[in-house]
């Protein structure tokens, strides 16, 4: 997906494409196995485990005693071992590679449009979320504003279709909702509706698209120095929660992804079934993540809740599947 949104880039490179795409994506090898190591540990397990039942094996080992926790019990063992390689690629790894990739990505993409910013104007005491900036054009699309009132309560937030600068140091939104809140950070009704909204800020189209929004590049420790140093900034608080959570993420999607391939007998005959539902599961985890991550950077959820609610769900139901496999 990555190689097809830059394949304009690519083609402009001429000769020098191979080699610089043969670099950059060198660099990134270790950026995706982070991202994806959840779920390729899941898919592996899960064909693995059809390989065992396709051929009665599983059924075997039981047949001669042998409890199915225990059959499991290696698989669980080789989990954490894998789990500790990768913390030890995000934490130690990926940040030394981290100036190195930046540094080729900035040379080698130039890019019209940044998605997904989220930056605080400290002046002004607003947040500003974007989904995404045409750097070019200088124009907004999906924006979310929260105002603050000087003891840190929300004071307002604006919703925004898009918006454009104006070249005097603001946004002109267009066709936004604006909802009021009191000193307290309670809701004043009712919300009003604006064709046209000044909003005034020192976030330049040039500010926003210099925003650094990658936590993937960044370790445990840089996630909670930039939390102590600015606090208020919800951001860094989710990316440091997250973070937290991410060792558990991979025991999570094992608990639910293993009674569907092993514990159901209707599934045992189809190995396509079993491994696709392997694979929703894991979309499923990764887009509830996703939006409660989102909503945390937001500031509608709580930090906290915002890492670690997935982990909960999905891992509540995971115990619940696996304690009611047939073993």
């Amino acid at each position: 997906v990555d190689a097809i949104q830059k394949l304009d880039d690519f083609i402009e490179m001429g000769s020098k494409a191979f080699s610089l795409s043969a670099h950059y994506y060198a660099l990134m090898v270790p950026v995706f196995v982070a991202q994806l190591f959840p779920a390729i540990t899941l898919i592996a397990v899960s064909l693995v485990l059809v390989r065992f039942a396709k051929n009665n094996e599983i059924l075997a080992m039981q047949v001669a005693g042998i409890n199915l926790y225990r059959v499991l019990l290696p698989i669980f063992i080789l989990s954490v071992l894998m789990s500790f390689l990768a913390v030890t690629n995000q934490e130690l790894l990926i940040p030394r590679l981290a100036e190195g990739l930046v540094k080729v990505e900035q040379s080698t993409f130039e890019e019209e449009e940044k998605n997904n910013i989220l930056i605080e104007d400290s002046e002004n005491r607003i947040l500003l979320r974007v989904w995404t900036l045409n750097v070019i054009e200088g124009r907004l699309e999906s924006v979310y504003v929260i105002g603050k009132h000087g003891n840190g309560k929300k004071k307002f937030t604006l919703s925004a279709k898009e918006g454009k600068w104006m070249d005097d140091n603001g946004w002109l939104l267009l066709n936004v909702v604006r909802h009021n809140y009191d000193d307290s950070g309670k809701w004043i009704a009712p919300a009003e509706q604006i064709d046209e909204y000044f909003l005034e800020t020192t976030l330049t189209p040039e500010q926003l698209s210099k925003v650094d929004i990658n936590s993937t590049l960044k370790s445990f420790k840089e996630l909670r120095e930039l939390c102590k140093k600015e606090p208020e900034n919800p951001r860094y608080s989710v990316m440091f929660h997250s973070r937290v959570a991410y060792p558990l993420t991979n025991f999570v999607l094992l608990f639910l992804g293993i009674p569907f391939v092993i514990g159901f007998e209707r599934m045992s005959r189809n190995i396509f079934l079993r491994v696709g539902i392997s694979i929703l599961i894991c979309c499923a985890f990764f887009v509830l993540s996703y939006v409660c991550i989102n909503l945390g950077n937001m500031g509608i959820l709580h930090p906290l809740l915002a890492a670690w609610l997935p982990v909960v769900i999905f891992g509540c139901l995971g115990l619940f599947l696996f304690d009611g496999m047939r073993i």
